[in-house]
C-alpha cells in the first residue's frame, strides 16, 4: 500500500477559556493526523481533569478519548480541533487570475476528532533522562506522548485498525538510524500558517536507543509534532522536542521520536502487536566515536579527542575541562569506547584569562592508530562544512556506563585571527571536543557557545584553529620539552579576539 503523508497545522481550542494552541503534524492519506502531546500542555493541568489524562500517561496506559466510559476523555472531548493542510496540488501560476485579483486558496481547514493519547515507554524513560527533571513531570510525560486524531466518521473504528496494519507493512522494511544520517524536516515554526511546509535539512546528531534520536536542526518552537525525513523521504520520525529551561537556561535541542518505535508501540497497546525486521547496514566510514573521550575532573564532564603527532599519541581538551588539575602529572579520569582509564596532564594553561584555553593529556599507549586523528593542514575557510562532536551533558547520563557521544553539522561561519565560529551545535559539555573537517582531520578545539542575557545560543561558537597550534604541537612531539608548550599562550592580539573587545575602528565622523 503506497501511503500519502502530507505536512498539516492542528488547533486545538478551548472555547470556554478561549485558549488556542497551533502546532506542526503529520497526516496519513488525508485521513489519520498523529502529532506531539505537547500540544496538550495549556489544557492539561495536573491540577484539575487533567490530572487522571497524566497519571494514566505515567502509567503508560492507552487513553481511548472516544469511549464514554473512560473518565480520562471527557477533557479532551471538549476540546474542538482543526486541522490545515493543502489537500490539493499547488496550480500553476495564472496571470490573468493576478490580473483580476482572484485569491488561489491552497491550505484547507477541516475539522478532526482525537481518538487516541499514549505514552510511549522507552521514549519517556529516555526524555526524562535527558530533560534532568529539567521541566515539571506534566511537561515530560507529554512530550513523550502522543495525539491520534482522524477526519474520518467516528463509527469506522475498524476500519482504523486495518489501516495501521497499513503503515506496518510501509514500516517494516525500514533501515536503522544512524549518525550523521541525512534528514528533512518539514514543520510550521511558531505554529504560523505563513510559514507552512517549512523544509529543514540537517543530519541525525545521535542515536539513543531503539526510540529517540537526536538532529543537528535547530528548530524554533511550534515544530514539535513535524515529520523527519530520510534520504529516500520515508518517514522515520516525529519531533518531540525543540528546546528546554535548566538551570535557568534555554537549551536548544531538536529531538525526534522513531517513527517505527511509535508504531510498534502503539499496536501494542491498542492489543495488535506488530513483527518489524531489522534490516541491517553498512557502517560508515568516519567512525568518529573512537576518536573521542570524556573527561572527568573536578566534578564535571568534557570531551577529548586523540590527536596524533609524529606518531606520539595524545588527548587535546580546554583548560576549563581539566579544571583544578593544573599541575603536570595531574591525573583525570577518562573513558574512551573500549576502556576507562587514567590520564596524566601533560600541560594546562595557567591562566584562564589568556587564551588559548588548552591541555594537553597523555594518552595510553595501547590506543590503536585508527583512533588517532590527524591535524588539519589547512586554514578554516568561510562557509566550510564541519562537525563538532563531543558529549553533551544531558545525552550522557552516566560515566561509568554511557558512551553517547553527539555529532552535529555545521558551517564555519567567521574565521578571526586565532579563532573560528561555527553555526554546528555546542552544548555544555562538548568542550574541550572536536571540530572535524569533511575529511576527518581535527580542524578546531571547540571552547565555548554564545551566551546573552541568560540566553544560550549553542548554534553560535567558538573554536581553536589547530593551524594555528599546529607547529607547536610538532616541536614537542619531537623534543618532549614541556617548555615549549608554553607557546600555546596566545599574544594579546589573540586575547582581545578571544575577550571579545571592540576592535580599532577607524573614525570618518
Amino acid at each position: 500500500m503506497l501511503l500519502k503523508i502530507r505536512h498539516a497545522l492542528l488547533d486545538i481550542t478551548n472555547q470556554t477559556a478561549k485558549q488556542s494552541v497551533k502546532q506542526s503534524a503529520v497526516i496519513i492519506n488525508n485521513e489519520i493526523i498523529i502529532s506531539s502531546g505537547s500540544i496538550l500542555q495549556p489544557f492539561v493541568h495536573p491540577d484539575g481533569d487533567g490530572d487522571r489524562i497524566l497519571h494514566s500517561l505515567q502509567q503508560c496506559k492507552l487513553v481511548d478519548v472516544q469511549d464514554n466510559t473512560c473518565d480520562e476523555g471527557k477533557l479532551l472531548r471538549k476540546l474542538n480541533y482543526l486541522v490545515t493542510f493543502d489537500r490539493q496540488r499547488r496550480p500553476l501560476t495564472d496571470r490573468s487570475a493576478q490580473q483580476s485579483g482572484q485569491v488561489t486558496h491552497i491550505l484547507t481547514r477541516y475539522t478532526a476528532q482525537p481518538l487516541y493519547v499514549f505514552c510511549a515507554a522507552e521514549v519517556s524513560r529516555n526524555l526524562h533522562k535527558i530533560l534532568m527533571n529539567a521541566d515539571s513531570d506534566s511537561q515530560d510525560v507529554l512530550r513523550s506522548s502522543f495525539l491520534v486524531l482522524t477526519m474520518r466518521a467516528l463509527k469506522e473504528r475498524e476500519s482504523f485498525k486495518r489501516f495501521l496494519q497499513h503503515i506496518a507493512s510501509y514500516l517494516r522494511y525500514l533501515q536503522p538510524i544512524h549518525t550523521l544520517d541525512d534528514v528533512l524536516v518539514m514543520c510550521s515554526p511558531f505554529g504560523l500558517e505563513n510559514f507552512y511546509k517549512t523544509i529543514s535539512i540537517g543530519k541525525v546528531s545521535n542515536v539513543m536507543g531503539s526510540s529517540l534520536f537526536g538532529l543537528s536542526n535547530a528548530l524554533p518552537l511550534g515544530c514539535e509534532g513535524s515529520a523527519v525525513f530520510n534520504n529516500k523521504l520515508r518517514l522515520i520520525g516525529v519531533i518531540i522536542c525543540t528546546s528546554f529551561q535548566r538551570e535557568q537556561e534555554n537549551v536548544n535541542l531538536t529531538l525526534a521520536a522513531n517513527f517505527g518505535y511509535l508504531l510498534r508501540d502503539f499496536m501494542e497497546q491498542l492489543g495488535t502487536p506488530i513483527t518489524m525486521f531489522n534490516m541491517s547496514r553498512e557502517p560508515s566510514n568516519f567512525a568518529w566515536e573512537r576518536t573521542i573521550a570524556v573527561i572527568e575532573s573536578s566534578g564535571q564532564q568534557g570531551t577529548g579527542t586523540f590527536i596524533k603527532v609524529h606518531n606520539k599519541r595524545f588527548i587535546l581538551t580546554c583548560a576549563h575541562v581539566v579544571g583544578q588539575c593544573l599541575q603536570p602529572n595531574s591525573k583525570v579520569l577518562c573513558r574512551a569506547i573500549d576502556r576507562e582509564f587514567h590520564s596524566d596532564v601533560i600541560w594546562c594553561n595557567p591562566d584562564e584569562n589568556r587564551p588559548y584555553d588548552l591541555a594537553l593529556l597523555t594518552a595510553p599507549d595501547d590506543v590503536p592508530e585508527r583512533h588517532c586523528v590527524r591535524l588539519a593542514r589547512n586554514r578554516a575557510i568561510l562557509g566550510q562544512t564541519v562537525y563538532n562532536a563531543g558529549f553533551p551533558y544531558y545525552v550522557n547520563f552516566n560515566f561509568k556506563y554511557d558512551f553517547n557521544p553527539s555529532i552535529f553539522q555545521g558551517r564555519i561561519i567567521k574565521c578571526d585571527h586565532g579563532a573560528i565560529m561555527s553555526d554546528g551545535s555546542v552544548q555544555a559539555g562538548q568542550s574541550g571536543g572536536p571540530m572535524f573537517d569533511q575529511n576527518g582531520n581535527i580542524l578546531g578545539v571547540c571552547v565555548s557557545n554564545i551566551k546573552h542575557e541568560d540566553v544560550v545560543y549553542p548554534n553560535i561558537n567558538t573554536a581553536i584553529p589547530t593551524f594555528d597550534i599546529r607547529q607547536t604541537l610538532q616541536e614537542f612531539a619531537r623534543t618532549s620539552d614541556v617548555k615549549v608548550l608554553s607557546n600555546l599562550v596566545a599574544s594579546q592580539d589573540v586575547r582581545r579576539v578571544w575577550s571579545l573587545e571592540m576592535p580599532p575602528i577607524q573614525s570618518k565622523l
